[in-house]
């Protein structure tokens, strides 16, 4: 789940300076309850130059000011954990720490100056590898301290080592070898959200709302989505053992799944009568708008004069799809979202490509909690624009950008560098896009921790939004004398009488059908 702003390539970072900074004889320092951590022998070879230049991308590029303290305590508490416990005594000193290991002590305390902790954080790293060669490699203290470090900024900034970065890479090309799922995290649950028709995970009989706990025997608490989804991919033909767990029976099954290659089609459209059209989009891949302009030229055929556009459980993808997307619905030249880095002229703007027959033509856009990211940036702006009726649940909240820096030793870095602003100045980070018409669904049968809650940082909105349940909506139809069964989508079919039959000019006048409608709902 990506939005690619830009692609830089990063040279490794060179430690010569530091020299400037270190005055004392190999060995540690010992005049004082903190020791400070000067050159030695391995000073000037290649030990923690991936750290270094994580560190230096975050410093010059990560989208809030660096807490140097909180950042080098991440990583230090990381590496601290790579050590048995039994073997490694930390004990709290004055405003710092002592490890104390094999008869050996190393003092250490931490500030928020950037060449201080980076000293600090050698000692840290020269003690333990020292105590604990045998069995701790330097490479394995430093993966912890670069893990620990990026772990302390956001869910959607990490570190991929080369063969990681490489399958992140392959995946906006809309075509990967896996299992044919799309995954969400939901609260700290790596949750399915959407099963591949015709997949291997389809075939396996898994399950929207499905919980991932292991992949071959590896418990995945804690994991974030981007690991999973590498364990989860791998070359067609090979086999991948997966626990699943189901909140609705509250069973636990092992499932082995053959992977295979997977294409996928992001678009789906479906004729729903009445001059009114169908589309969904799952995800927004490279594809994307190629197969949105293969379902117009349908919907031209079909007569369409009014399109719901369904985004949700949609998690988004790639930013320049999404503004491709909604550029199909707006007048050229229109705003649809823009950028704001840490920097205040750090700002970019991304306005409407095109300017067709569709952004004349009514307009219902559905969302739910896991509508996520380029979704919302497609939402948010057909919403401040004024052209289309937005319907469902409050989405999910993820506005920040991430940009793709290629590394030195061939891994990668995804770092948010920016956050996403609707035109109207909505942070979608905070405060996510909030539907004109709220569905309360409450005849799922979900669990209550199926979807993210709510965002708690919300404006007052201009308009108070329409609130219907879902249960007024399904015995609303069934009193129209509507047959409902499993494929029914009574959201879908509301939005269809708010814009159809006649089609609404403009969005107030579809907004003033669907409070009309939905005082009827109510009075059923």
């Amino acid at each position: 789940m990506r939005l690619n702003k830009k692609l830089k390539n990063v040279m490794g970072m060179t430690l010569v300076l530091w020299a400037l900074f270190l005055c004392n004889p190999i060995g540690f320092q010992s005049g004082g309850p903190f020791q400070t951590p000067s050159a030695h022998a391995g000073f000037f070879d290649d030990d923690l130059d991936t750290f270094d230049e994580v560190l230096e991308l975050v410093a010059d590029h990560y989208v809030y000011p660096p807490d140097y303290k909180k950042l080098f305590t991440a990583a230090v508490d990381e590496m601290l954990r790579k050590v048995e416990k039994e073997k490694l005594s930390v004990s709290s000193v004055y405003s710092g720490q002592t490890l104390e290991a094999n008869g050996h002590k190393f003092s250490y305390r931490l500030t928020f100056n950037k060449e201080e902790n980076m000293q600090t954080l050698r000692g840290v790293y020269d003690f333990l590898h020292s105590e604990f060669k045998e069995t701790l490699s330097k490479k394995d203290l430093e993966k912890a301290g670069v893990k620990g470090l990026m772990d302390s900024l956001d869910p959607y900034s990490v570190y991929m080592d080369p063969e990681e970065f490489e399958a992140s890479m392959r995946d906006t090309e809309g075509q990967y070898g896996g299992v044919g799922m799309v995954i969400t995290l939901v609260d700290y649950k790596l949750t399915v959200v959407r099963v591949l028709k015709d997949s291997p995970s389809d075939r396996a009989g898994i399950l929207p709302n499905d919980i991932i706990t292991r992949v071959d025997g590896q418990e995945i608490k804690g994991m974030q989505i981007h690991e999973l989804a590498a364990k989860l991919r791998g070359y067609p033909n090979t086999q991948v053992n997966i626990d699943v767990y189901r909140p609705s029976t509250n069973v636990t099954q092992l499932t082995t799944l053959t992977r295979e290659i997977i294409s996928i089609e992001t678009v789906t459209y479906k004729y729903l009568g009445d001059h009114t059209g169908y589309i969904k989009i799952s995800s927004f891949s490279k594809q994307t708008n190629d197969q949105l302009e293969e379902a117009f030229e349908q919907a031209e055929k079909d007569g369409v004069q009014a399109i719901v556009l369904d985004l949700r459980d949609n998690p988004g993808g790639l930013l320049s799809q999404s503004v491709k997307v909604a550029s199909h619905f707006l007048k050229e030249g229109q705003l649809i979202v823009y950028t704001q880095g840490r920097d205040r002229d750090d700002k970019q703007q991304y306005e409407s490509l095109y300017n067709e027959t569709w952004n004349k033509k009514p307009l219902a856009v559905l969302i739910n909690n896991h509508s996520a990211s380029a979704s919302e940036i497609v939402a948010g702006s057909l919403k401040d624009s004024g052209k289309a009726l937005i319907l469902g649940e409050h989405s999910y909240g993820k506005g920040s950008v991430q940009t793709i820096f290629r590394m030195s030793n061939a891994a990668g870095m995804r770092l948010t560098t920016s956050k996403y602003y609707t035109p109207s100045g909505i942070d979608i980070t905070i405060q996510g896009i909030l539907p004109e018409i709220v569905i309360e669904r409450d005849v799922t049968g979900l669990p209550e921790d199926s979807s993210p809650p709510a965002k708690k940082e919300i404006k007052s909105p201009p308009v108070k939004p329409i609130v219907v349940k879902e249960s007024q909506l399904q015995d609303f139809f069934k009193k129209k004398g509507k047959t409902l069964n499993e494929e029914t989508d009574v959201l879908v079919d509301f939005a269809k009488m708010a814009i159809n039959n006649p089609p609404q000019p403009t969005k107030s006048h579809a907004l003033a059908k669907a409070r009309e409608l939905a005082n009827d709902i109510h009075h059923y």
